[in-house]
């Protein structure tokens, strides 16, 4: 069980308000944190426990929270677009993936979607992830690291076409490149029985190839993409809000039949 009470070494979310947040490592030799809002002394989080508040030098009360793993994936350095949360979960759920559970990924980008995964299969499984792009490998295994998930992950940098893949031992292959029609037979081959293959489709060109292709090897192909709007919830006017992450990506999915 993870301990309550903040020590050196520990991360933790500084949470003003809903907009401004900061994820910080406690250090020996760092002692204060500034934002906009004052400066956060951090010799005096030390000690504390999550759930508990400081106040800055200019008096705004800050509270101190332990960063869940969607906090680590948003604050996660990037260089590409990432799959949102909103995705995740719909990933997660119809694939029904779990503790113990093995995973493929092809594209880890920033490793946000790796990071989730990994996050689910520990502490039994693992999520093997390729990433050909040098750049984006060594981003993403800092963010990983960071997220404190490194130990249920396998990242390979090299294209997935070239790779050997043990056959018929994933229970999900995750594809987020820009032709994952190229990987269906690699994914199949690498799936259990009735195991579930998804794809990260920006575009509906993507998305048309992609499911046309799935036919024959996978059945219950389903296509979706998911859309998020947030409350302004207030004592006598909650609306909608005003602004929302509209189209971040379709998602297509199947689940693999043997014989076919």
């Amino acid at each position: 069980m993870n301990s309550q009470v903040i020590s050196v070494g520990d991360r933790v979310l500084l949470y003003l308000d809903s907009r401004r947040t900061w994820l910080v490592l406690l250090k020996d030799d760092v002692s204060s944190f500034h934002t906009h809002a004052g400066i956060v002394d951090l010799s005096k989080v030390v000690g504390r426990r999550y759930g508990d508040s400081v106040e800055t030098t200019l008096n705004e009360r800050i509270f101190l929270l332990r960063p869940s793993v969607l906090d680590f994936v948003m604050k996660s350095e990037r260089r590409t677009q990432i799959v949102y949360p909103k995705d995740f979960a719909y990933i997660s759920a119809r694939s029904g993936i779990h503790s113990g559970s093995r995973v493929l990924e092809c594209g880890t980008g920033s490793g946000a979607l790796t990071t989730y995964f990994a996050s689910l299969v520990a502490p039994d499984g693992i999520v093997r992830t390729f990433e050909a792009r040098e750049d984006f490998f060594e981003i993403a295994a800092k963010n990983i690291e960071k997220a404190g998930v490194k130990s249920f992950v396998s990242m390979q940098r090299e294209n997935l076409l070239e790779a050997k893949v043990d056959e018929g031992d994933y229970d999900l292959v995750m594809l987020d490149t820009g032709d994952p029609w190229t990987l269906l037979e690699t994914a199949s081959k690498a799936l259990k029985g009735s195991g579930f293959v998804f794809s990260v489709c920006p575009t509906t060109n993507q998305l048309e190839n992609v499911t046309f292709a799935m036919e024959g090897k996978f059945v219950d192909i389903e296509s979706v993409e998911i859309m998020l709007r947030r409350m302004e919830a207030r004592v006598g006017k909650t609306r909608p809000s005003t602004r929302m992450i509209g189209h971040t990506c379709c998602l297509a999915s199947g689940r693999k039949v043997n014989g076919s």
